[in-house]
């Protein structure tokens, strides 16, 4: 029994370790393994350190708008506009430019020393109303005394000649307006020695033209007058009025100044002339009110309509 437990053992063989089925550590835990392998080709260059590539840098860099210079200067052509414009809107908000489209009321006072020897002093309410953008109606209700300053002669005194205007700017542009009127006078007149005796219809056309260089507009007139229908007794007229005012204005436009030729061509008698040469200065008192004062004198024309010695006149007016 011995011997045969003896052989027994010394024919069994012995079990290798390789055969074994053991969960070995290099071959199951986390200590040894190993990286992947990227598949054999070229390997990528690396990039040298402090550099990023010009992809990445493209992309993380921060987008900057784009420099646009812009001119700051406006154009000549609207600095040009825009001084002719405010020239336009200051004389006319003065009350001294006839071309605008502005409200206002007005009270004036006049001591005129004709050709003929006579005097008159004249005051006259005027009220100017704005019919939309372009159009203006205009009243005058003028009430005078009238002195022949002759012996033996009384003055008078009472309502004159009340008149009546409509007109309209047709073409308005900065450097340019162009303004047609309409006028007709009415024998209103409680006394003979205070009006003309008959109607007068006054067309005209005016203008405003800025003169930049000197802060001056320029407002030419030319109104042709006609009288019809009245008292036959009375004289026809018919004359030609041409005004040439220069107005400008002066410290930052509270005072303005105007120069004021005026011609008149009487064609009842032949083309007959006479000019008066006029002065204003005027200034605003506050944003509604403004005043003035008009001096004249007569150069020539004794016995042509319009024509006098001299006169002066002052006046105040409200705008809104």
């Amino acid at each position: 029994m011995v011997i045969f437990l003896l052989l027994s053992c010394l024919t069994t063989q012995p079990a290798l370790a390789q055969d074994l089925d053991l969960d070995l550590p290099e071959e199951s835990g986390p200590a040894g393994a190993q990286p992947a392998q990227p598949p054999p080709g070229k390997p990528e260059a690396a990039a040298p350190p402090g550099e990023e590539p010009a992809a990445k840098e493209a992309r993380e860099a921060p987008q900057e708008a784009p420099q646009v210079q812009y001119d700051r200067r406006p154009e000549k052509g609207l600095l040009s506009n825009i001084s002719d414009r405010l020239l336009n809107v200051l004389s006319g908000d003065n009350g001294a430019n006839r071309t605008a489209v502005i409200g206002r009321f007005q009270i004036s006072g006049e001591y005129r020393e004709r050709r003929d020897g006579s005097s008159q002093l004249e005051s006259v309410g005027r009220l100017d109303i704005p019919l939309g953008d372009r159009m203006i109606f205009r009243t005058d209700l003028p009430f005078r005394r009238y002195d022949p300053q002759v012996s033996g002669s009384t003055s008078v005194s009472g309502i004159g000649d009340v008149s009546a205007k409509l007109g309209g700017q047709v073409v308005a542009r900065p450097a340019f307006t162009m303004f047609l009127e309409g006028q007709v006078v009415f024998p209103t007149a409680s006394d003979p020695d205070l009006g003309r005796g008959k109607y007068l219809f006054v067309p005209g056309v005016s203008f405003s033209i800025p003169i930049q260089r000197l802060d001056t507009v320029f407002i030419p007139l030319v109104q042709q007058n006609v009288s019809f229908g009245g008292d036959p007794s009375r004289k026809d007229l018919h004359y030609t009025k041409l005004v040439l005012d220069f107005t400008t204005m002066w410290a930052n436009n509270l005072w303005w100044t105007s120069i004021e030729p005026d011609l008149y061509v009487d064609w009842t008698q032949k083309g007959k002339t006479a000019v008066n040469l006029e002065f204003e200065v005027g200034r605003r008192l506050g944003e509604h009110f403004r005043v003035w004062l008009r001096p004249a004198v007569g150069l020539w024309g004794t016995g042509v309509p319009g024509a006098y010695d001299w006169f002066t006149q002052v006046g105040i007016r409200y705008m809104f």
